[in-house]
């Protein structure tokens, strides 16, 4: 059992015959901007030699949503799954609810406690996947990077190689053919 943990491999270092990091580990590509991601340069959120600006209030806030906000809720990542779970959650617990024997103000009361809480975890989970997702597929990028940067580096070494047996073979023939001429 090579591995008795489910973390994932260490990184080795730089490829076979490089003496320093390859140019995409120094400076990473950014693939897609994430929504919350940091832009290069900054510092906890902060543009490098800009002052932290305040935070908006809540009424701020509020006064930021348009009308148009409202028609592009599916499109946000996660909010579509976490409330169709939140409806499913809270029709189920509502029904239960009165069928139960609870009035109906009471099962509409526990419907969109259901309703809400199963909207924020089903969220939050989704958020979480999504971002262990996305570290998954930054590693992967790296190790495919790392791996081209190991080919090319062997296919160079190939190269020489093969450049100084060509040189060598070269030299040989040379030498070879200034002592035939010797002889004959």
């Amino acid at each position: 059992m090579a591995q008795d943990s489910n973390e994932p491999p260490r990184v080795r270092g730089p490829p076979p015959g490089a003496t320093e990091p390859p140019e995409h580990v120094k400076k990473p590509q950014i693939y897609e901007i994430f929504p919350g991601a940091k832009p290069e340069g900054t510092v906890d959120g902060a543009v490098a030699g800009q002052k932290n600006t305040p935070q908006p209030s809540i009424t701020e806030g509020f006064q930021s949503i348009k009308p148009d906000d409202i028609f592009k809720v599916h499109q946000i990542p996660c909010a579509r799954q976490g409330l169709m779970t939140g409806i499913g959650a809270g029709a189920a617990m509502g029904m239960g609810r009165y069928f139960i024997g609870a009035r109906i103000p009471k099962a509409a009361n526990w419907a969109f406690g259901s309703f809400f809480l199963g909207s924020i975890i089903q969220w939050e989970y989704c958020r979480a996947q999504r971002n262990k997702e996305r570290a998954a597929v930054a590693r992967m990028v790296e190790i495919i990077d790392r791996k081209q940067a190991e080919k090319k580096a062997e296919a160079e070494a190939a190269r020489f190689r093969k450049e100084a047996e060509e040189k060598a073979r070269q030299e040989a023939a040379l030498t070879k053919k200034s002592w035939s001429t010797f002889f004959w």
